[in-house]
């Protein structure tokens, strides 16, 4: 063999093990999550006069958000959202009408920030306030401001937060409904991350991204922009963080029961 023979042979090894030595810390491709779709193209709440939604963030075995809303064609509004220590309950008897409140504190930390923040709103007026084992719950009456667009503004909570993971349309079925299903993969963000175990379904109506029900699980490494950090952040950490997604509209006639808790309309002012 001469000696260019040789360089050249050499040259080749030396770059297969260059290319192993990066296989084996960088990812050959990344993923792009659904966030990077065009607007048009991600997945949104239907559009309604009259529905009842539901939906659920869980955060290794946690509730981080859940809520439950309802919008009537007769005007009546309802919505309930659990953030952990904070939970708020709305009421509307119809799109003109007051909103009545019940805000339920655990937090002896944010009771009186919360306190303030409702006696300095000129537009809301506290009607009670009772104390019960640590927890405080406010009664508040607000203005007649309709509330619906806010139902649809929590429920798009659920819904946008299904977008850090890529999607694969995997079915379209007679009812007209689009399945989606969740992909693994190493993805690109502020930092860059590593989604695993990724299962579950997004269905929408024909044609559309809005999403008519979703139940997607999946656990995520962050940051993870190679296989050595992906490895490492797992040892030294609580990663990877398990995510767990629910949510349901159903669109069509609904009625709105007003709670026990709101104060006797005919009392108030």
């Amino acid at each position: 063999m001469d000696r260019r023979t040789a360089r050249v042979l050499n040259g080749v090894l030396a770059l297969c093990c260059l290319t192993l030595i990066v296989a084996a810390v960088y990812p050959f491709t990344t993923a792009s999550p659904h966030s990077a779709n065009p607007s048009d193209s991600r997945f949104t709440v239907p559009e309604s006069d009259e529905y009842r939604t539901t939906g659920a963030i869980v955060v290794d075995g946690e509730t981080a958000f859940g809520f439950e809303g309802a919008v009537a064609a007769d005007g009546g509004r309802y919505q309930f959202v659990d953030e952990g220590d904070v939970r708020t309950e709305q009421y509307q008897a119809s799109a003109d009408s007051p909103v009545y409140s019940r805000i339920v504190v655990e937090d002896d930390g944010r009771i009186a920030h919360r306190r303030q923040q409702i006696q300095s709103d000129t537009d809301h007026e506290l009607l009670r306030e009772n104390r019960s084992e640590g927890t405080v719950t406010f009664i508040v009456k607000g203005g007649a401001e309709d509330i619906a667009d806010d139902v649809a503004g929590t429920a798009s909570v659920v819904v946008r937060s299904l977008y850090v993971t890529g999607y694969e349309r995997t079915a379209s079925e007679q009812s007209g409904t689009v399945v989606y299903e969740p992909k693994d993969g190493w993805y690109e963000g502020a930092e860059p991350y590593r989604v695993t175990a990724a299962t579950g379904e997004v269905r929408t109506a024909s044609n559309t991204t809005a999403v008519r029900s979703a139940t997607v699980t999946w656990d995520q490494t962050i940051p993870a922009g190679t296989y050595a950090e992906f490895a490492m952040v797992r040892l030294t950490s609580d990663a990877p963080r398990s995510y767990d997604l629910a949510f349901e509209f159903d669109p069509g006639e609904t009625t709105v029961q007003e709670p026990a808790w709101v104060p006797d309309t005919g009392t108030e002012s």
